[in-house]
């Protein structure tokens, strides 16, 4: 390996499940946030094609951007739109290194579903954490964005506790 490739190469992220309120600050604040992209999902135009999806990214507590499924005229995936939209105002755009995006739903990573996966579009913006409510269901797509994420260093929990809230506005979409 050569002095470039090492500076290149960095840990690969971990992968956490959270599935009981433990009481914990940081929990606590996870769950806060998880709500409000679960706010943002429940917003998104209903489709029986395609999962709501509600997004928030974050810089500690710093709001940076949100997001959702076929948000207006945008028919593009909600973590594509959140970034579009903190790229849009140069001071957010400057805060996405090193945030946090909350996701109800596992980030897309393949460009069968999407022009540009969605995790590219993470890795790109610099995102270095990535909380998720629930891993995309197989029966819809075979998603590797957990491994994606976790291979090019991003850390990735799983909120698995609130995952029935995550999945609610896709109920139609999993009977």
């Amino acid at each position: 390996m050569t002095d470039d490739t090492k500076a290149n190469t960095k840990p690969p992220g971990t992968y956490t499940v959270i599935s009981t309120n433990d009481g914990s600050k940081q929990v606590e604040i996870h769950i806060e946030l998880m709500r409000l992209a679960i706010l943002q999902a429940e917003m998104a135009t209903p489709n029986d094609n395609a999962f709501n999806t509600g997004i928030i990214i974050v810089n500690g507590m710093t709001p940076i951007s949100e997001g959702r499924s076929r948000e207006s005229n945008m028919n593009k995936h909600a973590a594509e739109i959140a970034l579009i939209k903190a790229h849009s105002h140069s001071q957010n755009a400057r805060l996405l290194a090193g945030s946090t995006m909350y996701t109800t739903m596992e980030p897309c990573s393949s460009k069968k579903v999407s022009k540009v996966p969605c995790t590219s579009l993470i890795i790109d913006a610099g995102i270095t954490t990535v909380v998720i409510g629930v891993k995309e269901p197989e029966s819809f797509v075979n998603c590797r964005g957990v491994d994606t994420l976790c291979a090019a260093g991003i850390h990735v929990i799983h909120l698995q506790l609130l995952q029935e809230e995550c999945l609610k506005t896709n109920i139609h979409l999993l009977t």
